[in-house]
């Protein structure tokens, strides 16, 4: 009777197969934003939604197998539709990834945004966030209600590539339908296609396909640990404002900028200083 009691006391500390397994397994995060992969409709054929009305955790359920691939949890930074997203946002989410992946048990991490302003936050992330771990956007061209929402497979494939150990040094990346792109050259080019962002100057990264992930190059410039932005002790960034130049252009809109708290202007006209 007591031979038995040792062994099932000593059964006991052992791990059980799951709990192995889910130690082998990546740990990430999922910074979720709102955007339309968070969106819901009344009916699955209809243009109009409500960008943000889903949580992390519908979308994570929406995502069959996602716990087979990585320990996974979710945050909700904000649920705002990314027309709507401002640099306090940008802020609040850049310095919570750094504090996560300075972390030793955080392999990287995954942010669910909308696609106006992605490309955007990509970029900004790319030059503070301090790490080399990965770290990926992911969003959606079609509402979680949508017949054939693209949110659940794009969420799937940033998470892998998240997870991938061939993803880190890479700066932050952005996957959707497939693509990998690097945060310096990608753009939006259509409103309502589901291949929405291209990488036209320098190429994609690479292709993911269910989880399988294929690279093709690094971006060669400076980012993430190697930028010369820090934002450890910033609270608020100044405002710049971008003016479209042109000739004989009046200075009234330069005034009015000024006169409104801008620090700097920028001119997306080469030829043309302010």
């Amino acid at each position: 009777m007591l031979f038995l009691l040792l062994v099932a006391l000593e059964s006991s500390f052992l791990p059980s197969a799951e709990a192995d397994q889910a130690k082998k397994l990546p740990n990430i995060v999922i910074l979720a934003t709102g955007g339309t992969i968070a969106g819901a409709a009344a009916t699955g054929t209809q243009a109009a939604y409500t960008s943000g009305a889903v949580t992390i955790d519908a979308m994570l359920a929406a995502v069959p197998g996602i716990r087979d691939l990585v320990n996974i949890k979710g945050e909700q930074i904000s649920n705002v539709g990314s027309q709507d997203m401002t640099i306090d946002i940008m802020l609040t989410r850049a310095k919570r990834i750094n504090v996560l992946l300075a972390q030793n048990d955080i392999d990287g991490v995954v942010v669910t945004h909308g696609t106006d302003t992605m490309e955007e936050t990509a970029f900004f992330l790319n030059l503070v966030v301090k790490s080399q771990k990965p770290i990926v956007l992911v969003g959606s061209m079609r509402p979680s209600t949508a017949v054939s929402a693209d949110g659940p497979l794009s969420l799937f494939d940033a998470i892998a590539v998240a997870a991938d150990p061939s993803a880190a040094g890479r700066g932050v990346l952005v996957v959707m339908n497939d693509w990998i792109h690097g945060a310096h050259s990608l753009t939006k080019t259509s409103t309502t296609a589901v291949q929405t962002f291209m990488s036209p100057l320098r190429g994609i990264v690479g292709v993911s396909t269910y989880g399988k992930n294929d690279f093709y190059n690094t971006p060669q410039w400076k980012h993430t640990a190697e930028s010369e932005f820090d934002i450890s002790n910033i609270t608020k960034l100044p405002r710049v404002d971008i003016l479209y130049a042109y000739a004989d252009m009046s200075a009234d809109l330069i005034d009015a900028s000024v006169a409104n708290g801008a620090r700097a202007l920028l001119s997306p006209e080469s030829e043309t200083e302010i």
